[in-house]
């Protein structure tokens, strides 16, 4: 190579590189060690396009214990032991650096890629001699386009994209650090464990759930169900008069619906309504979908969206936004996909008849990328079974954007017996529209034929029983529900949930259980410590209030430096404050905090401390709390089913709705 100068092309990973210099016709591939390059001429001149391995750099620290507030940029393979692949890319781009000068940031753009290009131009090369690019795909004529219209380095988002590292490395090293000297001091154990800005309240708000659950009691309530036939399919009918709630009334009513014998029609109702294509996928409902469909984690959704975009298929999936880029050419995708048979016939049948194709969009966006789209390039190889799951997700609901509403016939008959109204609902598709992508949907609207039923004719009660239901506790979270909650609070963001989720599935905080996730034992230990030591740091309203900061820092309402000074005046007299009290070496005291109890002061049915004291009974918090309840929801059993107290713990014990502190409690009363 000589030594002469040239324009170094930073991309986030050797995939992307690839993809980069094809389009710009930087043909010469060499390898330095295990790297890939690619040398050749970009605008006339000399260029080279090399890869990072995604971040070269990570903060550390010279200093031990806690608080801790000074810090440094290092090679990330130094202090982090899966990351010594990363080392030959370090060297290699330091390598380059030497003789460029020129650099161009084609990182993805986002805020990690802005800090990863960025980090490797300050320590390697000059910032003041540096580009950008930006692009959301990485077929041949978007990074064209994106190379032909290069911008000055986005410092505002590398801004944001570093105090974020900053922030969360404060927040987690010097919360951790409490946390494991708390552990040693209190039970005499080393392990690793951490806490962090966003994983913080993402295992309290899965501790608050779980609570819920397992000190759930059900409520009974009694109803009726009539069934009659109609085009010769006996249906239920929905009950449209207040639940009637207690056995009694229930019964009552039965027995006036059995002594009339038949049902009038009162009222039929025929409309038509149209049901509009969803918007094309943004990341976390991509996500959500394919958790939904194919149990993917969120996690492994991204993971394989990734592999997707590195493959020229699909267009970047760190996106929030559900808004398609005006200039796309959806002619163009639309006639290279017909190639793909399982869309063929919808293409042809449906879109390739429509004048304009206009996609439908929803109303998140995101300045830096579009929702995700296919990019017309087909499939080189054989795509993994995951790989062709998420790609016909993705397919399948562009496709649907671009296509017409469905058309829904809905008819609405409406009974009445005594004083008591019915009604039956069916319906039918006119019209399949975006549906005729999804067959499985179209399964859900099968009505009955033509209703030869008028107003004012009788229809016979075939069948009308009383039925006891309960209510139900609130679902579990799974990966999927809890990366949703984390984005309707507005914490972390679309690159960090999924990540953050599996870090509590590895530090052995969650665990999986058969219908979604649950907190363990240790992760009921420090959620307690976190809430008594670290309650305002832990809050999802201080998190919010972070990331409305960081968001500042974009739009230049704020500096980076302010952000971290606000973070380090509340971290720091919280973490003097818990240093000073291990310090003191109060056991018992220290042990209430993680919510172990101690000597006597142990709860009757395990060993968490005692936070009740209820007939006699020396309860902790959730035995408490089930207790309670226990006792509460007596009188809505008594009077809805007439049950004495005795006759109601049996019953109790028999549903398997109630939580497992519930069901601990209830041995206190027999």
């Amino acid at each position: 190579m000589s030594n002469a100068s040239y324009v170094l092309i930073i991309a986030e990973k050797p995939k992307a590189a690839s993809k980069i210099a094809q389009a710009l016709g930087i043909s010469s591939r060499k390898v330095l060690g295990r790297v890939p390059i690619w040398e050749g001429f970009f605008k006339g001149r000399k260029a080279i396009v090399a890869p990072a391995a995604g971040h070269l750099f990570s903060l550390a620290t010279n200093e031990k214990g806690y608080p801790v507030f000074n810090y440094f940029w290092v090679p990330r393979w130094e202090v982090d032991k899966n990351s010594k692949h990363t080392r030959e890319y370090f060297n290699v781009l330091r390598s380059l650096a030497k003789n460029a000068d020129e650099f161009i940031n084609a990182c993805d753009y986002d805020i990690e890629g802005s800090v990863i290009g960025y980090l490797i131009i300050k320590h390697f090369g000059d910032v003041r001699k540096s580009k950008r690019v930006k692009f959301s795909s990485l077929t041949k004529e978007e990074l064209i386009k994106a190379f032909d219209k290069l911008q000055p380095l986005d410092l505002d988002l590398v801004e944001a994209g570093l105090c974020r590292h900053e922030l969360d490395w404060v927040w987690g090293i010097n919360v951790s650090r409490a946390l494991m000297d708390y552990y040693k001091t209190v039970f005499n154990e080393s392990f690793v464990l951490s806490a962090g800005r966003v994983q913080s309240p993402t295992l309290i708000e899965v501790l608050k759930r779980h609570v819920e659950i397992e000190t759930f009691v059900p409520e009974v309530s009694f109803n009726v169900a009539v069934y009659v036939t109609l085009n010769g399919r006996k249906v239920k009918l929905e009950n449209e008069f207040e639940p009637p709630l207690t056995k009694s009334r229930a019964e009552n009513i039965l027995k006036e619906l059995r002594k009339v014998g038949f049902l009038e029609v009162v009222n039929v109702v025929k409309e038509s309504r149209r049901l509009n294509p969803p918007p094309p996928f943004n990341l976390s409902d991509l996500q959500y979908e394919a958790y939904r469909l194919f149990k993917m984690s969120p996690s492994e959704t991204l993971r394989v969206a990734e592999s997707l975009y590195l493959d020229q298929l699909i267009s970047y999936p760190r996106t929030n936004s559900q808004k398609l880029p005006k200039d796309l050419n959806h002619l163009s995708i639309i006639k290279s996909l017909r190639n793909i048979k399982d869309y063929r016939e919808y293409i042809d049948e449906v879109l390739m008849k429509k004048r304009v194709l206009e996609p439908v969009e929803g109303v998140k966006e995101d300045s830096a990328h579009p929702a995700i789209y296919p990019t017309g390039y087909l499939p080189r190889r054989k795509l993994t079974d995951k790989e062709s799951l998420i790609y016909d997700l993705i397919v399948r609901r562009y496709l649907a954007s671009l296509s017409d509403p469905a058309v829904i016939n809905v008819v609405k008959i409406s009974f009445k017996a005594s004083l008591y109204n019915f009604s039956y609902t069916t319906q039918e598709v006119l019209k399949e529209g975006w549906m005729g992508l999804y067959p499985n949907q179209l399964k859900n609207y099968v009505g009955l034929g033509d209703l030869n039923v008028r107003v004012g004719s009788k229809v016979k009660v075939e069948r009308a029983i009383l039925i006891k239901t309960f209510s139900r506790p609130p679902p579990r979270y799974n990966k999927s529900t809890l990366l949703k909650w984390m984005e309707s609070e507005n914490i972390g963001t679309e690159a960090t949930r999924a990540e953050i989720i599996e870090t509590l599935f590895k530090r052995g905080y969650l665990k999986q259980v058969r219908n979604g996730l649950d907190i363990t034992d240790l992760g009921i230990k420090i959620a307690n410590v976190l809430m008594n030591l670290f309650a305002e740091l832990s809050s999802v309203q201080l998190t919010r209030e972070f990331e409305d900061k960081l968001n500042k820092i974009i739009s230049n309402q704020i500096k980076r430096g302010e952000v971290i000074e606000d973070a380090i005046k509340l971290l720091k007299p919280r973490l003097l404050s818990v240093k000073n009290l291990l310090e003191d070496k109060d056991l018992s005291k220290l042990l209430e905090l993680s919510g172990e109890g101690v000597g006597k002061r142990r709860c009757v049915l395990c060993s968490r401390s005692v936070k009740y004291v209820i007939n006699g009974n020396n309860l902790c918090e959730f035995h408490g709390i089930a207790y309670q309840n226990v006792i509460r929801k007596f009188n809505v059993w008594k009077e809805r089913a007439g049950l004495d107290f005795k006759s109601y713990v049996e019953e109790l014990s028999k549903t398997s709705l109630c939580g497992t502190y519930v069901k601990e409690v209830l041995t206190l009363f027999k």
